[in-house]
């Protein structure tokens, strides 16, 4: 039965991913959750399961330790073996998301978001992906699957001029930069270790908060400044279960030759692999 870890599956996009991974009952699915008791969403999708294979383990990225327990706690329901590596959990703040530089009340605000997000979207990339490593290395399938983001992307953001979201776009240009480290660490075990963008995603069905009326129209100016620097791409905001359709289209279709790679929403293989 093919394995599966997804970090971060208790909203949105992870949700999502567990939901489908979940529906095929050959997979067997186990899922990471900061706090079980606060996972209504994931733990109605279980409930609504019949195939009984998702299992669940609380465990918070920006806690070394903790993610090695999960990890050791999946290990003996998977028999000490894991395929595939899905890493989804991510800090995206609302409040802050789209604050400039000089947005900040305080130097100790912006420093306080800063450190914040980048101990959980890239310190806690790297907790992850070291837990699972011994699971992996057992298997013949080596997959490691970052969700990351294009505003993480330096090009594309130079290329739409977007001088805000500095804490989430700057610890997601290291989440990129951490796949591309584990990619040449791990290419001569035969792994393959990507960055994977999921599109411009309306998750608001599951979100924690809302954006506020401020926060709607900078959301609405940022896209229109893509649409003016892309006019030949769609920028309609796509469900969770469209993203992750095609994610995992992209995920199964992965070999050796893709390590390295940031594959974005806006690439072509998404074009490819949609329906």
């Amino acid at each position: 039965m093919p394995s599966y870890a997804v970090v971060g599956g208790s909203r949105g996009i992870g949700l999502e991913l567990v939901r489908q991974l979940a529906a095929n009952p050959d997979n067997v699915v186990f899922v990471t959750a900061r706090n079980k008791a606060k996972s209504t969403y994931l733990s109605a999708l279980i409930a609504e399961s019949s195939n009984r294979n998702v299992h669940v383990v609380e465990a918070d990225v920006v806690d070394a330790r903790a993610m090695k327990t999960a990890a050791a706690e999946i290990a003996k329901m998977s028999g000490g073996a894991l395929d595939v590596l899905i890493h989804n959990a991510a800090r995206m703040e609302y409040a802050n998301l789209f604050k400039a530089f000089d947005d900040y009340e305080t130097d100790d605000q912006l420093d306080a978001e800063f450190i914040e997000s980048f101990k959980v979207n890239a310190l806690g990339v790297v907790h992850s992906v070291n837990a699972f490593l011994p699971l992996l290395r057992e298997n013949t399938t080596k997959k490691i699957v970052i969700i990351g983001s294009g505003a993480g992307e330096r090009s594309l953001m130079w290329n739409v001029r977007m001088h805000t979201m500095v804490a989430y776009g700057t610890s997601k240009a290291a989440t990129n930069m951490v796949a591309t480290k584990y990619a040449a660490q791990l290419e001569s075990e035969g792994f393959t270790v990507v960055s994977l963008s999921p599109g411009i995603v309306d998750v608001s069905g599951t979100a924690v908060s809302e954006f506020d009326d401020a926060s709607k129209a900078e959301l609405a100016r940022q896209l229109e400044s893509f649409r003016k620097a892309m006019p030949d791409v769609d920028l309609t905001p796509i469900t969770p279960e469209e993203s992750v359709k095609t994610l995992l289209k992209i995920i199964g279709s992965l070999s050796v030759a893709d390590t390295g790679s940031f594959i974005s929403s806006f690439d072509p293989r998404f074009a490819q692999t949609s329906t």
